[in-house]
């Protein structure tokens, strides 16, 4: 991962706006940047969704000046059409109120290196796959990168040396129409930041971490966590954690344990319900197994 170059802390952890000094390298960075530059720098990632990707393979060279890893590199041109939110506060004599506005930014860059050079894997299109962070950087000379953090399938990142920038409003239905697309599922070497803000015990669940979730729930130096308690922030109890992140060892570590497999999250889904819906083939195929299992298998027996 490169998400380094201005001293974000780790992936998952913050957004832009929580990082000290965001705004001051803001600032510098568009001062002397081509306008194009700045109004990219203006738009909000965070839940965008990419509503259509075309590349063009145009085997140019970059440029045996630069000096940003792309050397030699085959050039491309690129049209990104993004669908952006950004929420807005309004002061009303009735109070506060709070909408999401909703916008179409299209993206056209010539001479483009994409990284990696294959998006199909990041699934770009898919109905759950949405931008978590990102971040442009002047990375050399007149070489510009916009790096994408798509969750929940990786990192994308497009060098170019200048881009055109189309931007209408759209209704919020076309937002959501796009999360309607088929589902890629959790197969990314990241997982979502949200869990790094979970209870202990889900945090452990998700990231596959057996020891950690055994000395939550053993209670550890602290009162111990119940096993199927749910994070009543994020709504998911340690097995629902698993099944999202397709951590097929935990799952099977929660289940000797005793979790119950019909525990609902904050909207209804059971763990084997999360599992399909993400993709989740090792969490599903665990569960089903579990579902499937003689009874003298229950550890309640």
């Amino acid at each position: 991962m490169r998400w380094s170059r201005v001293g974000w802390p780790g992936v998952g952890y913050v957004s832009f706006e929580d990082v000290e000094g965001y705004a001051e390298h803001l600032a510098r960075l568009v001062t002397d940047a081509p306008p194009s530059i700045a109004a990219l720098a203006s738009v909000t990632w965070n839940e965008a969704r990419i509503a259509a990707w075309h590349d063009t393979d145009q085997q140019t060279p970059f440029g045996a000046q630069d000096t940003a890893g792309i050397d030699d590199a085959p050039t491309r041109s690129v049209r990104a059409v993004v669908v952006v939110r950004t929420d807005e506060v309004l002061d009303t004599p009735d109070g506060l109120w709070r909408r999401w506005n909703h916008a179409q930014v299209t993206l056209d860059f010539e001479r483009a290196v994409l990284e990696p050079a294959d998006t199909a894997p990041l699934a770009v299109l898919a109905g759950d796959v949405q931008v978590s962070r990102g971040e442009i950087a002047h990375v050399d000379a007149d070489v510009w990168e916009l790096r994408l953090l798509l969750s929940p399938t990786g990192e994308l990142a497009v060098h170019f040396r200048d881009v055109a920038i189309a931007v209408r409003p759209v209704h919020e239905q076309v937002w959501t129409d796009l999360g309607e697309r088929p589902a890629h599922g959790w197969h990314g070497p990241v997982p979502d930041g949200w869990l790094e803000w979970a209870a202990p015990a889900v945090r452990a669940a998700g990231h596959g971490d057996v020891g950690g979730l055994s000395l939550e729930l053993d209670g550890f130096g602290v009162d111990p966590t119940g096993i199927d308690e749910v994070d009543p922030r994020w709504g998911f109890a340690p097995l629902h954690a698993a099944a999202w992140f397709d951590r097929r060892g935990t799952i099977e570590a929660l289940l000797e344990r005793g979790a119950d497999v019909t525990v609902p999250d904050a909207e209804g889904r059971t763990a084997l319900d999360l599992a399909r819906e993400r993709g989740a083939r090792r969490a599903e195929e665990a569960l089903l197994a579990w579902y499937d299992r003689p009874a003298t298998d229950d550890p309640a027996v």
